[in-house]
Order: structure tokens, then C-alpha cells, then sequence
């Protein structure tokens, strides 16, 4: 494992302080543009009508691939952005609120995240929606060290109410995350509290960026523990030998599980704009999402194909059957979202005067489903 170029910081960010640009229009984002490899075929396009692929820009909120976004992998790869009339252009930034600073700034047509950033950003003005979602929650599993389950007397087999107070029994542990006011931010402070510790006095918050670093930071005994989201916490358990101490998607952190995970976000002016470009683009990824449900394993044996080829079979294998359970609907509900203000995950923010009706906008959604003939798993 490589170690970092750099020490991590060790003092806790601010999170209230990090998320204050939500309220400047036009912040600037360092966009990454990568090129996105399309496994689909040589069909013609239906929407475009033949001509020249229009570019969809998807900002990710990850410099690393997620599995968590394995619904527009499948509608790249299976050539359904293709059938639309588009081509894709991957913009990837390090962490939910770089991502959405992108968003804001016009870098990109989409933002694939957590809705976190997205709902303070509201709050303090934004015009913003959520179109669609990626995964009815969020898969995320706390992981500790060896070192430090050892330290607190658990194992991964330890009954369910040991694992939830464990990381109790010892104040000042050093879990990473990638950065203030991200989902790996929110779900750690919610650990703790759960395990009855302040999460400004009694531990040390890190932010390293991405998920690699997180992954080095640990085989290096500069952090306990993080929590990772898919393949990267699978990886720290089958590598590094790293202990499973909380599955989120399971309900093992209290109420997390409630939560909204990864949602397609857009400026509310982009799609008044351009409600074509996102017609096409959810009719892609709700065909997507269908040949996922109708055969995992079949998506899962072209994901590992196309994007996950670097994972050895016994991760990929371990993260793809962890992540089944947040797969389902692609709508997202008020309720779902409110849940982030519920836990205290939306800085300075109420969720009493939150315009859910105006951000959570399900027509495109509709449309695709009603085209497709196509009745989704309801939301539980």
C-alpha cells in the first residue's frame, strides 16, 4: 500500500464553516474532466436522430469509481446514454461538497452525490432538484482497524449492541473521512453518537480527500477507522485485514439507513433550460437501473468488466452482494431527505421551511417509467 505524499490533519474542520460557500452563486469548481469508456455498441441514436451526440456532463463526487453509481455505468456501458442521442463526460472532484461547488458553478449538466451539500445549499437560497435516485440509501460500512477492535474488545462476530458502543470505550480515536459535510462526514458523526461520544470533544475527525487516501491512512496507523462506502471499506476488510464493525445498509447505524442515498442533481435554471437533455438522460439510467434489478448478476459480471476490472474477485465479490438491498425505485421521497436535516446533517438549516416540493422533482422519472411500461420495487 502506498503511503500518502503528505501528514494528514489531524484538527477537525469546521463542517459549519466549509459549507458557508453554499450560499455565494457562481462559486468556482477545480473541474477534472476524465474520458469515459462506452462498452456499448454501434447503434443508432433514437433521440438524437442520427446526428452528432450531444456531451452530458455528470459531475461525480469522487475522484475514485464508485460502485455506488453502478446504474450510469450500466446505461453507458449497454449503450442507452448512446440511444438517447448523448455522449458522456465524466467530471470527477474530490467529495460531496467540491462536487456540488462544480454543480453551482456550470461545470457540469448533473451532479451524482449524496443530497447533503445539495439540501444546504437550498437553505441558503440555491435553486436546485433532485431528478432521480442512484440508491435508496446510502451502503456505507464503518471499518476499524485490527489494531484498534483489539484495543476495544470487538470482533466483527461481536453481537450487534458491542459493535455500536465499542468505539465508546476509547475518546480521541482518529476516523477519516473525506471531507467537513460529506456523507462519510455525517454517517461517522452519527457512529459516534450512537456509541454516546461527542463528535467534537471526544475524537479526532480527518479529513484526507479520497478514499484511496483513507485506505493508506489506515495501513498506516494515522487513523482508526473511516467509514468507506463501496469497494473501498470492502477492500480495507479483505486487505487490510480491517474489521466490518457497522453496516449501514443493514440498519446497524441507528436510523442512517433512512437516509437518502446517491440522487442526479441539477440547477433548477439548467433544466427549465434544457428539459429535452434531461428527459434523455433519465430515460437512460432508469433503463439502467432496470437491467440491474432484472439481472444483477449479469450487471455485475459487465461493471466488473468495464470499471472494476482493477478489484480482485473476492472484493468485487463481497461489495456487489452488500449493495443489493439499496437498489430499488428511482424516486426520491420528502421523507428520505428530510431525514438528512432529522440527524443534524444540514448545517444552519430547518427542515420546517424547506421547499421539498420545488426540489424533489419526479416528472422525468415518471415519464421514463410510464415509456418503459415499467413498475419499479416500491420505496420501504
Amino acid at each position: 500500500m502506498t503511503s500518502p505524499n503528505s501528514k494528514f490533519p489531524m484538527a477537525m474542520a469546521s463542517r459549519r464553516e466549509f459549507l458557508r460557500w453554499a450560499g455565494v452563486a457562481g462559486a468556482a469548481a477545480a473541474a477534472v474532466p476524465a474520458l469515459s469508456a462506452c462498452a456499448g455498441d454501434d447503434r443508432t441514436t433514437s433521440a438524437g436522430g442520427g446526428g452528432k451526440p450531444r456531451t452530458v456532463k455528470l459531475i461525480h463526487a469522487s475522484k475514485d469509481p464508485l460502485v455506488l453509481w453502478s446504474i450510469t455505468y450500466l446505461a453507458e456501458d449497454k449503450g442507452f446514454y448512446k440511444e438517447e442521442g448523448l455522449a458522456v463526460e465524466r467530471v470527477l472532484l474530490g467529495g460531496g461538497p467540491a462536487a456540488l461547488t462544480g454543480l453551482l458553478s456550470g461545470a457540469g449538466d448533473a451532479n451524482l452525490s449524496a443530497p447533503g451539500e445539495l439540501l444546504s445549499a437550498v437553505s441558503k437560497g440555491q435553486r436546485l432538484k433532485v431528478l432521480l435516485a442512484h440508491t435508496n440509501s446510502m451502503p456505507s460500512m464503518f471499518v476499524v482497524s485490527k489494531k484498534f477492535a483489539d484495543r476495544i474488545g470487538v470482533t466483527a462476530e461481536s453481537p450487534l449492541d458491542d459493535r455500536k458502543t465499542a468505539i465508546g470505550k476509547v475518546k480521541g480515536g482518529r476516523y477519516g473521512i473525506t471531507a467537513p459535510g460529506s456523507q462519510t462526514d455525517g454517517f461517522t458523526r452519527i457512529a459516534l453518537k450512537q456509541a454516546g461520544l461527542d463528535p467534537v470533544k471526544d475524537a479526532k475527525i480527518v479529513p484526507l480527500q479520497t478514499a484511496g487516501n483513507s485506505l493508506a491512512a489506515l495501513a498506516n496507523d494515522q487513523i482508526d477507522g473511516f467509514v468507506g462506502v463501496p469497494p473501498v471499506a470492502e477492500k480495507a476488510v479483505l486487505e487490510l485485514d480491517a474489521v466490518p464493525l457497522l453496516i449501514n445498509q443493514e440498519g446497524e447505524i441507528s436510523g442512517a439507513d433512512r437516509l437518502q442515498g446517491m440522487t442526479l442533481q441539477a440547477r433548477e435554471q439548467d433544466v427549465a433550460a434544457n428539459p429535452d437533455l434531461y428527459e434523455a438522460v433519465m430515460r437512460a439510467e432508469v433503463r439502467g437501473m432496470r437491467a440491474l434489478l432484472d439481472d444483477p448478476d449479469e450487471a455485475g459480471a459487465l461493471l466488473r468488466k468495464t470499471r472494476f476490472s482493477q478489484l480482485e474477485e473476492p472484493i468485487w465479490n463481497y461489495a456487489w452482494k452488500l449493495l443489493q438491498s439499496s437498489w430499488g425505485s428511482p424516486h426520491v421521497t420528502r421523507d428520505s431527505l428530510a431525514a438528512w436535516f432529522d440527524h443534524g446533517l444540514v448545517a444552519d438549516a430547518d427542515a420546517g421551511d424547506f421547499p421539498f416540493d420545488d426540489v424533489v422533482d419526479m416528472r422525468f422519472v415518471d415519464a421514463a417509467l410510464s415509456a418503459l411500461g415499467w413498475r419499479p420495487p416500491a420505496r420501504v
